[in-house]
């Protein structure tokens, strides 16, 4: 590196003075050298200064580039960001155009602060450029925009006058006038859109269209058939497409009201009159014609139906016990209904009198005057094409007594399966029910007649609508019978409520009585007749039978018995235990079924052991069979009483041998005594199963022939007791080991 000379104070230092130096004077003694050097220093310091600014320049794109950067990240956020105006649409585009733009600006120049003149520079082309670009897009979003803002605007106008078009449903005028404006609207919308006539044309009739069809909905909703004959009137207003939708949208509604309309029409009508029927007259003439027929259509339709007798068998009956026959035999179906008749009706004492003294010693059952339901207007003989109904095919049979609950009556008497009468006059469940619904028109008889019911189905053309109602009329038949029941059995129910009170029938509020029926106000009164005498209600023996067979049978059928209606004719106990099956019935159903089983299972095989000692009601007639079956069901009923003893001693149902056990020991003869009577002046025609019923005073002895011992139990005691003793027991030995056995169990 060339040194530059120095300054020497020293004289002696100067190479030209000194001895042992050669002084000579070139040019780069004299700095050539030097010369060169500051040049090349000269010119290296040239080319730095380049090389700074430069790097300078590249400092200052940078950070433009970096300003720039963040002015699009910033831009690109404020247009598709949340809530970024290339994200507004219609009118919200439009009006915050402006707010955007002034934003983007002033954005910009926030973003140049503190760059340095040539970052400022370089960044201000990059932005002002990407800012012209964006102003661009906005215009052109702004521009798109207003189209579908004006095309919104026009759309809610529309639909406003579709609104306001519904809202006058039923002012024909002002939806035609709606309907007008919003066709204006949608032209003005084609002008805009630049649709083409044909376009034009669709649009309107599907505006049009689409307010008849929300009309039609609406019409639906309160009333489907005002909406079908909407949709119909106005079917050459509306397109094929929003005519199809309507028809299969409100299909069901309509149908739904039709055949609700039709069934309340059917229903509403009530039952009609119905001509005397063709058929044998009475006797002497007194045929009669309706309007001679007395106070009802009913006695007039069964005077016709009379079976060659006088017309007074039916004007002597209840009134409601002759429309419920009535209306029994009008439904029956056709095959039946024609042939069926009154055989034998109301009878006086007079007549019942002589009936009884004629039947004395022939076998007929004939109860003493005043005694028969007949003599109190009660009670009809049933005939078919002529004869007893006992002569009729057993599907009609099965039918009339299947059906007659229905209707408020009952066939009290298995033997005389032609004796109907009013259900609650007497116990029983031979028609399928032992509730008693009073001798008062029921539910069904008020309703139109199964013909009537028919006619005006087949008067409906549409074969759903009228399947349909159909189904609602007898649902509905079933409804209101059921509803009728119940009211009076909570009437019923109220009833006894107060007379457990201490209160008389009298009163009680009459709104009571009336709901709960005569009948169940004179068994209330037969009741309080029997406590006023200060004994209990004795069970009447074959309504007890009857219960329990039905309770056994059909134990869900007998939960809904109300039994207050059996208070005056079963004991407190016979209620208490009935009433302990109904819950057994509703609470444990498979007990129940075990029970009812184990009951008929007994029943059934008592039978057989019953009409071996001669005790059935086979083969007898009147006065005999009457009496037969009253002993079967006081048999029957001593042998329920065994079982339940058994069932709580052991907990659990006996099996056939222990039944069979109870059997023999309650078929055990005795001989009731009399004090002071002969031997043989004693009843010995009782078995143990009626001691309960002798009179007061007496005793019982068991009285075992050895004949009376089945012959399996005498060979087997026989066999034990020649064990025991090593010989041959005698009679006598053998009877008094079944007396003590049977009496044991």
């Amino acid at each position: 590196m060339v040194r530059v000379p120095e300054y020497q104070s020293n004289v002696a230092l100067r190479p030209d003075l000194r001895q042992d130096v050669e002084v000579r004077a070139t040019p780069e003694a004299f700095g050539a050298d030097i010369g060169r050097g500051m040049q090349g220093l000269a010119k290296g310091l040239d080319n730095a200064g380049d090389q700074m600014a430069a790097v300078r320049e590249l400092e200052d794109v940078a950070r433009a580039k970096e300003a720039d950067n963040k002015y699009a990240n910033w831009m690109r956020e404020r247009q598709y960001g949340e809530g970024g105006f290339m994200t507004q649409e219609g009118r919200n585009a439009v009006d915050g155009r402006a707010a955007f733009e002034r934003e983007a600006e002033e954005k910009r120049k926030e973003f140049s602060q503190g760059l340095t003149p040539g970052a400022a520079k370089a960044y201000s082309t990059a932005s002002t450029a990407r800012l012209q670009s964006t102003y661009q897009q906005s215009i052109i979003h702004t521009a798109n925009e207003r189209k579908k803002w004006f095309g919104q605007a026009s759309n809610a106008r529309v639909e406003t006058f579709a609104n306001d078009a519904l809202v006058a449903f039923d002012k024909p005028a002002m939806v035609n006038k709606n309907i007008a404006a919003g066709i204006l609207e949608l032209r003005e919308q084609g002008a805009l859109h630049g649709w083409d006539a044909d376009t034009l044309k669709q649009r309107e009739a599907d505006f049009s269209s689409g307010v008849h069809k929300n009309i039609t909905l609406r019409l639906a909703q309160g009333d489907p058939l005002k909406a079908e004959k909407y949709m119909k009137d106005n079917a050459g207003r509306m397109t094929g497409a929003h005519q199809y939708e309507l028809q299969k949208s409100l299909e069901s509604e309509i149908q739904s009201e039709a055949s609700k309309r039709a069934a309340d029409g059917i229903l509403g009508s009530g039952r009609q009159p119905v001509a005397a029927p063709a058929g044998p007259a009475p006797a002497a003439g007194e045929r009669r014609t309706l309007g001679q027929a007395g106070p009802t259509q009913a006695r007039a339709f069964l005077i016709g139906k009379l079976n060659g007798n006088s017309a007074a068998h039916v004007d002597g009956l209840d009134e409601g016990f002759a429309t419920n026959l009535a209306a029994l035999i009008q439904d029956a179906p056709p095959g039946i209904r024609e042939k069926l008749g009154v055989q034998s009706g109301f009878r006086s004492i007079e007549r019942q009198r002589q009936l009884f003294a004629a039947s004395d010693g022939s076998g007929k059952m004939v109860a003493p005057p005043g005694r028969s339901f007949h003599n109190h207007g009660q009670a009809v003989d049933l005939a078919y094409d002529g004869r007893s109904l006992k002569h009729a095919p057993k599907d009609v049979i099965d039918w009339v007594h299947g059906n007659a609950g229905k209707y408020g009556m009952f066939f009290p008497m298995a033997y005389e399966p032609w004796h109907i009468e009013p259900v609650g006059t007497r116990g029983g469940q031979d028609s399928g029910t032992v509730a008693p619904r009073n001798n008062m028109v029921s539910a069904r008889s008020a309703m139109p007649s199964f013909d009537e019911i028919e006619a005006k189905l087949q008067a409906i053309p549409d074969d759903k609508v009228r399947d349909l109602t159909r189904k609602r009329v007898y649902t509905a038949i079933e409804a209101r019978s059921k509803y009728a029941q119940e009211q009076e059995k909570v009437a019923k129910s109220e009833l006894w409520s107060y007379i457990d009170k201490g209160a008389t029938p009298d009163q009680v509020p009459m709104e009571v009585r009336q709901a709960a029926g005569m009948a169940a106000v004179s068994s209330a009164w037969n009741y309080l007749e029997t406590a006023a005498k200060g004994r209990a209600v004795d069970s009447d023996e074959t309504l007890l039978y009857d219960m329990r067979r039905y309770a056994a049978q059909k134990p869900t059928e007998f939960a809904n018995v109300d039994l207050n209606d059996f208070r005056d004719r079963l004991s407190k106990e016979a209620i208490k235990e009935l009433t302990t099956t109904q819950t057994t019935a509703l609470t444990d159903q498979r007990k129940a079924r075990e029970d009812g089983i184990t009951l008929t299972t007994a029943f059934s095989q008592a039978t057989s052991q019953l009409e071996a000692v001669g005790i059935t009601a086979t083969g007898k007639d009147g006065k005999q069979r009457e009496e037969a079956a009253k002993r079967i069901a006081q048999f029957q009923n001593a042998l329920a009483g065994e079982l339940e003893a058994f069932k709580k001693l052991n907990n659990k149902n006996p099996n056939q041998i222990e039944i069979q056990a109870m059997t023999n020991k309650l078929l055990l003869p005795i001989v009731i005594k009399q004090p002071g009577m002969l031997w043989d002046s004693n009843d010995r025609s009782k078995r143990l199963f009626e001691a309960a019923g002798r009179p007061d005073g007496t005793t019982v002895d068991v009285d075992v022939k050895y004949a009376d011992i089945p012959i399996d139990l005498r060979r087997g005691i026989a066999t034990d007791l020649q064990r025991e003793l090593g010989r041959k027991p005698s009679e006598e030995e053998i009877i008094s080991r079944y007396e003590e056995v049977a009496l044991s169990r």
